[in-house]
Formats: structure tokens, C-alpha cells, sequence
């Protein structure tokens, strides 16, 4: 389906929603809906997916239960939300693996993030954080990329093919350097390496990195989006260093295609509604992300953009998934 044609489905469905607003107010959602998080309970991920949650089972009056499916990137959750009916009652708590990675990354992930999910809305953007360890004696992006031309460093990750991975690979290319990689499955792991200088550096996302920056056991080198952080304004923007440099993890609520446009229009709208009010904004903040109201649109122009940019990286770069 071409963006044209996409936008003309929702505008429809907006128009046809305020002109007879029977069905999406009476006919769903009569029972509990289900949205499918493809990552354990408790990581930021769960946790947004739950807050998503909250929204739209307080202002739709049906509980929402979120249920983890994790494996393979989350691709166990996607498959299994296509193979549900599209009634708007399964829904998927999208996320950069399974918008714009997964496809590029697994030899078969078993679905088309653009064809085969409607956009319903972002959620929340969350970024990653480059440090290193104070051993190496950098303070800042330009200094670790100038030490990393004159001698070979050592650098981690917590997921192969995730946002850390091609946060990291993007600094690598864009920097003009090379360096050892060495991949983990988390970020525990890689502090166990990290923290006592095993590796000069390491990627992983701002939450989980941050008490290490506080506590001066490691330097921040600089936030993985496209400006300063605003939890966090005293870290400077590795795009700072390096113009164009971005790769943050966004999430949101995708439907499995067919799903009638009425339901689309009306769960963005309650989702949208309740991600602007402060309450919302201040426990995200708590978890090191921002909120991103918006409409289907927004969400799936960045998902086709993201496709596009990350796929070239991951072919650039070689990653497969183990």
C-alpha cells in the first residue's frame, strides 16, 4: 500500500468515525484485548507496553492485557499476532526490531513490517548511550574517535542486530575507524567487561547505562540521538561530532492488516489523549524515555524511513542474526 493511499484510508476513517460513530464506540471493544510485547516482563519495552496499557483500558473501559512472547527479536510475538484475527483485539507492541530490523537481520522473520501491520501510534522514544571506560582517557566523541584511528579498540553491545549493536556500528563507520567488536546478550553481561576496562567502550540503552555515569565508574561519550537528551542535557549528542548520526529505539502499536480503520482511528486518538497528560510524561521520564503522540501517519513514515536507513547499515556492516 503506497503512503498516498495510506493516508487517504485514515483520513476516510476519520471522516466515517465522526459521522456515525456507532461502531467504534458501541461495538469495540466489548472484551479484553490483547497487546503482545515480544521482550520478558520488567525491561523498558514490558514497561511501556504496560503504560499503553493503562491508557487505553482506562479511557475504553475493556482491560488490556499485555502478554510477553519473547524470542527471536521479537519476532515470535509478531508472527503470532498475524496469525490472530484482525479485530482489533491482539495488537503488537512494535519496536525498532520488528518495524524496520528483523526483516533485513533473519533469513526468514516470517512478516513484512510494511505490509503486513497497519500504524496505529509511537509510544515513546528511548535513547542509547556510548561510554567508555575512564581507563581509556577520552572524554568525548572526538577524542575516543581520534585515540581509535591511532590504535585498535575494543568495543560491546547487548544484542546482535539490536539499536545498541547499530548505534555502535553507525559511531564505527561514521568515525572512520576500525575496531574489535565483541557482542553480548544484555547488557549485565557487557558491564562485566566494561566496568573493569576489559573493553575500551560500550553501547547500550540510556536507562539501563545510566546509574554507571552517575556513580563515575564510566565516561559518557555522548547520546545516540539527533540532539541532546532532554532528561539528560549535560551528555552531548554524538551528532554533535558526527552531523546525521541517530539511532534511537521507538515504539508503538501496530494491528495486523485488515483490521477495520474505525478501531485504528479510535485507539490512536485514546493513546494520543492520554500520552499528553503529565502524569504520562513524568513516569516515562523516570524510565529515560519521552513521549510520541501522534497519528498512524507519523508512526509509519518513520517505520518506512527507519526500514530503509537500518537495512542499508545491517548490509553494510554484514549482521545476521545467530
Amino acid at each position: 500500500m503506497s503512503t498516498t493511499l495510506r493516508r487517504r484510508l485514515f483520513i476516510t476513517a476519520a471522516t466515517a468515525a465522526l459521522a456515525a460513530p456507532a461502531f467504534a464506540q458501541a461495538s469495540w471493544p466489548n472484551r479484553p484485548v490483547r497487546i503482545l510485547v515480544g521482550f520478558p516482563a520488567g525491561g523498558t519495552t514490558d514497561i511501556l507496553g504496560r503504560l499503553a496499557a493503562q491508557i487505553l483500558q482506562e479511557a475504553l473501559g475493556q482491560p488490556f492485557v499485555v502478554e510477553n512472547r519473547p524470542g527471536a527479536g521479537s519476532n515470535i510475538a509478531a508472527q503470532a499476532v498475524l496469525r490472530s484475527p484482525a479485530d482489533g483485539y491482539t495488537l503488537l507492541l512494535g519496536s525498532p526490531g520488528t518495524n524496520a530490523i528483523n526483516p533485513h537481520l533473519y533469513a526468514n522473520a516470517g512478516f513484512d513490517p510494511l505490509k503486513d501491520f497497519l500504524p496505529i501510534g509511537q509510544i515513546a522514544e528511548v535513547p542509547n548511550l556510548i561510554a567508555a571506560y575512564p581507563g581509556v582517557g577520552v572524554r568525548d566523541a572526538a577524542a575516543l574517535i581520534a585515540l581509535a584511528k591511532q590504535r585498535t579498540l575494543s568495543y560491546g553491545e547487548t544484542s546482535i542486530g539490536g539499536s545498541t549493536h547499530l548505534a555502535a556500528e553507525l559511531f564505527r563507520l561514521m568515525g572512520g575507524f576500525e575496531a574489535t567488536h565483541v557482542s553480548y546478550r544484555g547488557s549485565a553481561p557487557m558491564m562485566t567487561d566494561l566496568l573493569p576496562g576489559r573493553i575500551d567502550f560500550g553501547c547500550d540503552n540510556l536507562p539501563s547505562i545510566m546509574p554507571h555515569i552517575r556513580s563515575g565508574a564510566l565516561v559518557a561519550i555522548g547520546v545516540t540521538s539527533a540532539e541532546r537528551w532532554p532528561a539528560n542535557p549535560e551528555i552531548p549528542a554524538i551528532a554533535e561530532t558526527l552531523p546525521g548520526y541517530e539511532v534511537t529505539a521507538w515504539f508503538g502499536l501496530v494491528a495486523p492488516r485488515g483490521t477495520p480503520p474505525e478501531i485504528i482511528v479510535r485507539t490512536n486518538a485514546v493513546l494520543r489523549a492520554g500520552l499528553e497528560k503529565p502524569e504520562i510524561a513524568a513516569r516515562m521520564a523516570e524510565l529515560g524515555a519521552r513521549p510520541l503522540p501522534g497519528t498512524p501517519e507519523v508512526y509509519q513514515a518513520r517505520n518506512e524511513r527507519e526500514f530503509v536507513r537500518l537495512g542499508d547499515l545491517i548490509r553494510r556492516v554484514g549482521i545476521r542474526a545467530e
